[in-house]
């Protein structure tokens, strides 16, 4: 089944138009139809397709429903240091203050909204918010856009490890695979519709990704 066709069946399920479902994602009419004839595989409102047909988009992009295909906590480093039960709540935070992390003050619950994580995550892990579709591939590993990740930056990276990154001279942050080779440091997307990008050795890595899960 295409995504033209898991679209259309949706739709058809919900008992929807295409005017009537286009007005919900915030697209028009002939984007919708583009999409269920085939003509758009890779619609750049997924998340908002997927959140008026009530259903995965990992499932309508791609056909599957996992959180994600291989156990993304295989690219974390096993010296990740225990702690109690008191530090199980991390922050979710925007990208403006991941660019500043740990720089970010009086972290108090009035200001952020806390989500549970594994008991042996650090005081200085968050969540951040998956935004676009570079890291969601058609096999292996994929974080769809909509996802929340668990940063955890006490741990050192490797190549490999799918990290949180500032490029040097730059206030941007970026989710990538982090690879190294014969000497050179390259930020990977998984989405092989992107190309890597090779950056300096003394890249500021915030934190490894040890961690992705959506909300529904």
């Amino acid at each position: 089944m295409t995504i033209a066709e898991r679209v259309k069946q949706k739709r058809t399920d919900l008992k929807l138009t295409q005017a009537e479902l286009a007005k919900r994602v915030g697209i028009s009419q002939q984007s919708l139809q583009k999409i269920e004839d085939g003509r758009t595989q890779n619609p750049r409102k997924l998340l908002n397709l997927a959140k008026a047909l009530h259903c995965d988009a990992e499932w309508l992009l791609l056909g599957t429903a996992s959180e994600v295909r291989e156990n993304i906590s295989n690219y974390s480093n096993d010296n990740s240091p225990s702690q109690s039960l008191e530090t199980n709540l991390r922050p979710i935070i925007t990208i403006p203050q991941a660019a500043q992390w740990p720089n970010i003050t009086e972290l108090d619950k009035g200001k952020f909204d806390w989500l549970e994580t594994p008991n042996s995550t650090s005081k200085s892990a968050f969540w951040l918010n998956v935004v676009g579709d570079c890291m969601m591939s058609p096999s292996g590993i994929s974080v769809p856009e909509g996802y929340l990740i668990l940063v955890e930056p006490s741990l050192t990276a490797k190549s490999g490890d799918l990290i949180i990154a500032k490029i040097t001279d730059s206030k941007e942050v970026t989710f990538k695979k982090l690879v190294i080779d014969t000497g050179r440091t390259y930020l990977t997307p998984l989405n092989p519709n992107y190309r890597p990008i090779e950056v300096p050795n003394d890249l500021t890595i915030i934190g490894i990704v040890t961690q992705a899960r959506i909300l529904f």
